[in-house]
């Protein structure tokens, strides 16, 4: 083809160089032009990628933000004030396809509110891309099972919330096909474009519900996302005791060092990557750029080989009462406290004494004093302290079981306990001991239990009553609702309220209501009833993050330093330095690939260094700034990949499904595979996937065809739409575009068309519009096909995911032969959605 038929529509901004004049860049050879724009438009991919990485920075820090709450324990909790898929369905979507929904979003305001088809392709393009190519990439991308910490499989745990981005990732599509080739063909009226937006809040709603299990009575709704928590401060032996007792994830007899390796996977789960670093890194990855993740990050459990044991963790041993507090009935005879020393490594003594405190030496109790010693190995000891009982009536007495001069180590904070004589001789009362009218349990534990004491005698029968009472937490959602009678026996100073909590394995929690003792029931003349003990106890239940200070002293150094992987910058000054440093992974020297990428990005990575950062307005200026920039992006994207196509002979719609979709969407693709292999399930990376399509469709379409039939149906028509569409011409020779006053013009019938200009075959399309009205004409020509074609390849990967979900128990990975098959019929699917479509813009089929 000779350069005076290659004759191509300009852009907004290109060619820089002028068209079709004789000094214009379209007169140059075309061989060198198939050049510099294939290069342009990679360099502009290199770009709008830099940019949208800009944008999730800011994003990151929006949603990252953080508020402190006080406890009903009287400590305090820092909570997120994003619910995390919420901030998924919204901003990160956005983030994450803000090139594809601009490319939209600006084509239809570029062309003065006309149809284009580059973004609605990008948009189906980059659907197809994500879901079958994507997807097929992670299932085989997870990491053979190596019998210890790596499974080779990730299965989606959050079935609620993928059902939701699932289904409306297809119907989001079928939608197109539903406005364009049946409701109102070729047109997009007001109340579809509104509609098609208003699945997007929709769809979000939808999605945050099935997240707090809105739809599911017997399961628990997570509030909020628990960071930290103050006011006590938990040691090591204490959290390996607890994690014992309650068995998560280990039986209750497992040893320091299973138990050192299940908190060290409580810690790092807390540092696993977000969507937004994950994408960043990708795309730092292939411009030489500054990682935000460390190397191979894999998850959490790969590192617990390479950590301390709890007992390395204590350099210093450490000795402890195993309880602070204890109670003996004063008829018991005997109490035995325990003493707790960590490492069990090597013999080991400790002191220990008696020392009374409304109890008396000798009255109430036999002193004891001497030294506890502990062979190697040895964890554990009992002090025995005999109890003497008489036939007074009392009050109930204390006193105190102290440790002193451990041969190694130091005291840990139990250096005494407490020991309560509870006095027989009378009925008592009911009531809740102060240090249990607060309970935290975590929501993964079947049971909450609540201590109702006895206190100021044993003798005889009493009991009360007990119910639950909703707060925060709902009854039947949360827990399982519990009434009773408690009835404590001659000599028993105990007793537990057990209250079922409902688990549904989400991330966020934290949810109350109360266990309140009522009707006290006991002899009438010596019985005080509840006296002025507490009567009600708060239950708090949390998700298993609120672990994390109790677990910190055994977690903290296992904890990657993550300072040096921050998303934003607090300066300009430290962007423009970062955009001239070459990145590379971590302990390794740059590549030549590093280099190279990076001083072929370097000019893009300069003139985004003047976004604001990220420090400034809580990550909201860096959001609009970036914004704006990834439109001016946009703009040349759009303009240089039709021109690119036309130098290659390629029409709009096939350059947008295939180069367009692709250089948009390759981020994403490093991007989710790295979530697949780095978390423990596959929500994250098929989640990104189905709730970025359905966002796609709903904010890149449905904003902007919202945007251009108000515009149409509110201006009316003009020449140009006319002469696009199609021209009316009356019995008279006269047409609309010569004044004639169409209120007074002939019936339909006797009017005879001329065909536009359209270059998507709707030259006619004016027909379907009233005479003197106007509508946005959207052809569903080759869209429709492609759209379709789509639609029938999700379905089938769909139905693989399921099928896998079952037969290979996990969407993404398990047994190499089956993955391998399954990628390769959704890589299979892909092909053949592009060929179809290419085909159907040809005119082939169709």
């Amino acid at each position: 083809m000779s350069n005076e038929t290659l004759i191509c529509e300009p852009g907004m901004w290109l060619p820089i160089l002028g068209e079709i004049n004789e000094d214009g860049e379209l007169q140059w050879p075309r061989g060198v032009l198939m050049i510099l724009y294939l290069f342009g438009m990679l360099w502009s991919f290199a770009g709008v990628g830099i940019v949208a990485d800009c944008f999730m920075a800011g994003i990151e820090t929006v949603t990252a933000a953080t508020h402190t709450i006080k406890t009903p324990g009287g400590g305090s909790a820092e909570v997120k004030v994003w619910n995390e898929t919420v901030a998924n369905l919204t901003l990160m979507a956005l983030g994450s396809s803000a090139p594809e929904i601009m490319l939209s979003v600006i084509g239809i305001m570029g062309t003065d509110y006309y149809a284009e088809e580059l973004g609605p392709s990008t948009i189906v393009g980059s659907a197809a891309f994500n879901l079958l190519m994507i997807i097929a990439y992670c299932i085989v991308g997870i990491p053979p099972a190596d019998g210890e910490n790596e499974t080779g499989m990730r299965r989606v745990s959050d079935m609620g919330v993928f059902t939701v981005t699932g289904f409306f990732s297809i119907f989001a599509y079928v939608w197109l096909l539903i406005i364009l080739m049946v409701v109102t063909p070729n047109k997009v009226g007001i109340e579809e474009g509104v509609l098609t937006f208003l699945y997007f809040p929709l769809v979000v709603g939808l999605a945050y519900g099935a997240d707090r299990n809105w739809f599911k009575g017997d399961k628990i709704n997570p509030n909020q996302h628990i960071l930290s928590v103050a006011g006590h401060e938990f040691r090591a032996y204490e959290a390996s005791a607890l994690l014992k007792q309650a068995g998560k994830g280990a039986s209750g007899d497992m040893d320091a060092e299973e138990t050192a390796a299940f908190l060290t996977r409580m810690a790092m789960a807390q540092n696993k990557p977000s969507r937004a670093q994950l994408r960043i890194n990708a795309m730092r990855q292939l411009t030489g750029g500054k990682r935000v993740v460390p190397k191979n990050v894999g998850k959490a459990s790969d590192y617990v080989s390479k950590l301390p044991t709890l007992d390395e963790l204590h350099e210093t041993p450490e000795v402890n009462f195993a309880s602070g507090e204890y109670s003996v009935l004063e008829s018991g005879g005997m109490i035995a406290v325990s003493v707790v020393r960590l490492p069990a490594k090597g013999p080991f003594t400790v002191k220990y004494s008696t020392e009374g405190v409304t109890a008396t030496a000798g009255e109430d109790f036999e002193a004891v004093a001497g030294t506890l010693e502990f062979k190697d190995g040895e964890e554990e000891k009992e002090i025995q302290i005999k109890i003497k009982d008489d036939d007074e009536v009392e009050d109930d007495e204390t006193f105190m079981v102290k440790i002193a001069e451990p041969s190694v180590g130091i005291i840990g904070p139990f250096a005494s306990t407490t020991v309560t004589i509870i006095d027989d001789d009378e009925p008592g009362e009911i009531g809740i001991k102060e240090k249990n009218v607060s309970v935290t349990v975590l929501e993964k534990e079947e049971k909450a239990h609540v201590m109702i004491s006895r206190i100021n005698g044993s003798a005889g029968p009493i009991s009360c009553d007990y119910k639950t009472t909703a707060g925060t937490a709902a009854e039947g959602t949360d827990y399982k609702p519990a009434t009773g009678t408690l009835t404590f026996e001659a000599g028993q100073i105990s007793k537990k309220v057990d209250v079922t909590i409902i688990d549904t394995g989400a991330y966020e929690k934290n949810a109350t209501f109360t266990v309140e003792l009522t009707n006290f029931k006991g002899p009438e003349t010596r019985s005080k009833g509840f006296a002025d003990h507490k009567t009600t106890a708060t239950v708090t239940i949390v998700h298993d993050a609120a672990a994390k200070e109790m677990v910190d002293n055994v977690t903290k150094m296992m904890n990657m330093n993550m300072e040096q992987y921050n998303v934003g910058s607090a300066s300009w000054g430290g962007q423009f330095s970062e955009a001239l440093e070459i990145g590379c992974e971590d302990g390794e020297t740059p590549s030549t690939g590093d280099y190279v990428m990076h001083y072929i990005t370097v000019p893009w990575k300069l003139v985004f260094a003047i976004i604001p950062p990220t420090t400034y307005g809580g990550g909201w200026v860096c959001f609009f700034s970036a914004l704006v920039m990834v439109g001016v992006t946009t703009i040349i994207i759009g303009d240089i990949a039709a021109l690119f196509g036309c130098v290659y002979g390629l029409d709009k719609a096939t350059t947008a499904i295939t180069f367009v979709a692709l250089g948009t969407s390759l981020p994403d693709t490093f991007a989710s595979k790295s979530a697949a292999v780095g978390d423990d399930t596959a929500d994250a990376a098929i989640g990104n996937v189905t709730g970025s399509n359905a966002v796609n469709v709903f904010l890149g379409l449905g904003l902007p065809w919202m945007i251009a039939a108000f515009k149409w149906v509110g201006s009316g028509p003009d020449n140009a739409w006319y002469a696009k569409y199609g021209i009316p011409v009356f019995t008279d020779g006269m047409d609309v575009r010569m004044g004639v006053d169409v209120t007074a013009a002939d019936d339909a019938s006797k009017i005879t068309w001329i065909a536009g200009t359209d270059v998507q075959k709707c030259e006619l399309c004016a027909k379907e519009v009233p005479i003197g009205e106007a509508a946005f004409i959207m052809p569903a020509g080759t869209l429709g096909l492609s759209v379709a074609t789509f639609c029938t390849c999700a379905l089938v990967c769909f139905a693989i995911l399921v099928y896998r979900r079952g037969a290979c128990g996990a969407e993404l990975g398990g047994p190499p032969g089956p993955a391998k098959v399954h990628a390769i019929i959704l890589v299979g699917l892909w092909f053949t959605y592009i060929v179809v479509s290419i085909l159907g813009n040809k005119g082939v089929i169709g």
